[in-house]
């Protein structure tokens, strides 16, 4: 009977565990948190807005200057490709979940989704530089890639390739003022990464990267983690990550809403961006909605209250591993439950039976026990008084006592063999259940494990196809690449060619113009030199008459002087 009670136990306790397990695969993957988590987590760092076109956005307290994907952050390799590493608190959410809006009166607006991605933006690329800009509201990867799909010019950063994954990359941008030249001479960078039907946008490929890149290009594994907070990475070689699966919640509300309609028509030149204000003027307007969103009596008709806003501290949330899940309805969830819980009732309705029955026995046991010696104790306390008599009365005390305890055991036997067949029943019953139960999840689990690897020789299939199709497209970037380097290396080729015959001519007319300035030089110095010569022979002729016509006047005036005396 043990034995039978100990393998029924044991089958009951893994017919539990077969059928809590997936419970935890649906709290894991199915979703942990939903939109009022959002909601309630990014409620002190900025205000929520009611949009007439996309219903609650989330409007950021980070400057009249913010731009998503460009203020406070950086780019990353990982896994999924080029990861936005925000250096915000609030980071988590709106840079790996949902939209961004550009809004003319309120700026950059934060439309919440379900799936969570690397960073949801569009790519372009020039020979120098990369360009990045926020998806739309509604904008997938499909859309994102078609050919009629566009971006306004105001949405783009772009930056040196050298920096792309730079901590510093703002230091590098380009100046506003030269970013609508560069996007005129950009082409699209249009790679994705599949994962579990899912699909991202990574940017430049790794290879492209780690060519163009000034340091070293390091790959982060990706830390699940379970509070919300700052992205961190963590010793150089992994990022920390905080990215639970979204699930719907029809009930989900901001604790405190402004109209967004209504604060813009009551004013209407209080606008909070840049563009065409000053940016003392618009940081002014700014902070004056943000105070009025806070302080404001929620019965103005702009301001709402939904709810007091009581953090949840009983939430430990389960990071997913397989980001972007599908999310699970939740009534779905209650009917895949429902079944698992009344088993589990009746499961533990049984033990209590098994309990009740164990203990009704015990406690007639121990009652019996006391009664035998209560008696016992009378007897004995009563027989020095009553020996003579006890002496004379044995024998018919004794045949009394025979007959009272036959008459108990024929009691305590009728009430055993009345029990006995229920409870062999019901064990053999609960036996029967038992390995039912048994054998309906052995055969689940074959057909579990059979559904398993046929979805696992599916997905490997289509991994093989998408790794197929992958280096096919690969291969096909890369000789494009290969070509296009090589145009571009024989135009550099050519360049430098040209450069190099237009030096060597400029080199040659300077040698020519120098050689030409040398004979001149020397030619002047050699006329000079005649000339020098030529005046000196005419000095030197000079001079020789000069001495000749002295020489003939003393001639003459020593023939004056012989001739004076003479001629007295």
């Amino acid at each position: 009977m043990k034995k039978l009670s100990r393998i029924i136990g044991t089958v009951l306790m893994v017919f539990t565990i077969s059928m809590a397990a997936p419970q935890k695969s649906l709290a894991q993957y199915g979703g942990d948190i939903t939109f009022q988590d959002f909601y309630d987590e990014l409620a002190p760092y900025g205000t929520w807005l009611n949009d007439p076109k996309y219903g609650d956005v989330w409007v950021p307290d980070a400057g009249a200057d913010f731009r998503p994907y460009a203020t406070d952050g950086h780019w990353a390799e990982t896994a999924y490709g080029n990861t936005w590493v925000s250096d915000f608190d609030w980071g988590w959410a709106p840079f790996h979940y949902g939209r961004w809006y550009f809004d003319e009166y309120y700026g950059w607006e934060w439309v919440p989704g379900y799936e969570w991605g690397p960073a949801w933006v569009d790519w372009r690329e020039t020979n120098d530089y990369y360009g990045w800009a926020p998806m739309g509201p509604g904008v997938d990867v499909d859309m994102a890639f078609g050919d009629n799909y566009s971006v306004p010019d105001f949405y783009w950063t772009f930056a040196p390739q050298a920096y792309i994954c730079s901590p510093y990359i703002y230091n590098y941008y380009v100046p506003r003022t030269r970013v609508v030249t560069i996007i005129r001479g950009s082409r699209w960078i249009r790679n994705d990464y599949r994962y579990n039907d899912h699909r991202y946008v990574i940017g430049p490929r790794l290879a492209d990267v780690r060519r163009v890149s000034r340091d070293r290009v390091v790959v982060y594994n990706i830390n699940n983690t379970g509070r919300p907070g700052a992205t961190r990475i963590n010793n150089d070689r992994a990022i920390n990550f905080y990215r639970p699966a979204v699930r719907q919640d029809a009930g989900a509300r901001p604790q405190r809403v402004v109209d967004a309609r209504a604060y813009r028509t009551a004013n209407p030149n209080q606008g909070l961006v840049s563009r065409g204000r000053t940016a003392q003027t618009a940081g002014d307007n700014r902070t004056r909605f943000t105070n009025f969103a806070r302080t404001a009596a929620p019965d103005n008709h702009i301001v709402r209250e939904n709810r007091p806003n009581v953090p949840r501290t009983d939430r430990q949330p389960t990071p997913v591993t397989m980001p972007g899940r599908p999310p699970v309805n939740e009534d779905q969830r209650v009917q895949r439950q429902q079944p698992m819980q009344q088993q589990q009732q009746q499961d533990q309705q049984r033990q209590n039976d098994r309990n009740n029955a164990r203990q009704q026995m015990d406690q007639r046991r121990q009652q019996f026990e006391q009664q035998r010696q209560q008696r016992m104790q009378g007897g004995q306390q009563a027989q020095p008084q009553q020996q003579p008599q006890q002496q004379q009365a044995q024998p018919q005390n004794d045949q009394q006592r025979q007959q009272q305890w036959q008459q108990r055991r024929q009691q305590m036997d009728q009430q055993r063999s009345q029990q006995t067949p229920q409870q062999n029943d019901q064990q053999r019953q609960q036996a029967d259940q038992a390995r039912q139960q048994q054998t309906q999840q052995q055969q689940q689990q074959r057909q579990q494990q059979a559904d398993q690897a046929r979805q696992q020789q599916t997905q490997q299939q289509r991994q093989q196809q998408q790794q197929q199709a992958d280096q096919a497209r690969q291969q096909q970037m890369q000789q494009q690449r290969t070509q296009q380097q090589q145009q571009a290396d024989q135009a550099r080729q050519q360049q430098m060619q040209q450069q190099r015959a237009q030096q060597q001519q400029q080199a040659d007319q300077a040698r020519q113009q120098q050689q030409q300035q040398r004979q001149q030089q020397a030619e002047q110095q050699r006329q000079q030199q005649q000339q020098q010569q030529q005046q000196r022979q005419q000095q030197a002729e000079q001079q020789r008459q000069q001495q000749q016509q002295q020489q003939q006047r003393q001639r003459d005036q020593q023939d004056d002087q012989r001739a004076r005396p003479a001629q007295q």
